[in-house]
């Protein structure tokens, strides 16, 4: 998709960004605990999962409404609200924003559902309990799996998307200042790991450079000076181990380039394979 069809949309790119790791990160741990739940109830009685039969206090104690609720109301519906705005009418072709609709509507009937179990902790009623326990004992693992898988789709087109988005300015600027946080809850790693996915040729080098030319762009030398300088450092971190790709090197050329000129020195050299 062209970029310019996401043009003065940074802002809206990068909330959306930081909704989905946040409701992504929420619900792997709504499912974690589910899990291991449902598989230590299992443990307890000695018998597989598939066999498990809970009174309604334990089924009840499954999920944690509020959570749910939360994960439903403050982190999908403005995920999907957001993509909404992001592709219009037209959506994605490459079903991102239905994806995110699918995850809300799983979750939201989840909710649903097991706010119908929490009446029978209250009101004992054996004969419809074992009906709707043999109905959710069946839907809430398939939602869950469900869900995590259209996750996972999203985020593999969430990847394909990230080289696009990064052109926006804002999208540029708030990789750089928040993404260390963001990407460690996302993939486990910090800027290095956001930047390979926005840069995939150039990885993190490229990453910091392009934050760099955006604060010299707007005049904010000192931020444009310190992304420089980790663009540079992380160019020696990788050089220790391999020798620099191709657009590496380009990348560190242009990084040389600009420090030359923003401290009226050569700024440091090139590294392009083991010392």
């Amino acid at each position: 998709m062209a970029v310019r069809a996401y043009r003065n949309r940074g802002s809206q790119l990068w909330d959306f960004f930081q909704h989905f790791v946040s409701a992504r990160a929420l619900f792997l741990n709504v499912y974690k605990r589910y899990e291991r739940r449902v598989l230590r109830a299992a443990r307890e009685r000695g018998v597989d999962r598939m066999e498990l039969v809970l009174p309604p206090r334990e089924l009840w104690a499954l999920f944690y409404l509020p959570r749910l609720e939360h994960l439903r109301d403050e982190r999908l519906t403005p995920m999907r609200r957001l993509t909404g705005k992001i592709f219009g009418e037209r959506g994605d072709e490459g079903l991102l924003d239905a994806y995110c609709g699918h995850i809300l509507a799983e979750v939201s009937i989840l909710t649903e559902e097991h706010l119908s179990v929490g009446r029978f902790v209250k009101h004992h009623d054996p004969r419809r309990y074992r009906d709707l326990f043999a109905e959710v004992s069946g839907y809430y693992p398939t939602r869950l799996r469900r869900v995590r898988r259209f996750f996972t789709n999203a985020s593999k087109r969430l990847d394909e998307l990230l080289p696009i988005w990064c052109e926006e300015r804002v999208v540029k600027r708030s990789a750089y200042l928040f993404g260390e946080r963001i990407a460690r809850r996302a993939y486990g790693r910090g800027h290095h790991a956001l930047y390979e996915r926005m840069y995939p040729e150039g990885g993190a080098i490229r990453g910091f450079l392009a934050a760099a030319a955006s604060f010299e762009k707007s005049g904010f030398l000192a931020q444009a000076g310190r992304a420089l300088g980790q663009a540079a450092d992380r160019a020696e971190v990788i050089a220790a181990r391999r020798e620099l790709l191709p657009a590496e090197v380009e990348a560190l050329t242009s990084v040389r380039e600009m420090m030359a000129r923003l401290l009226g020195g050569p700024g440091k050299p090139i590294v392009a394979s083991r010392s």
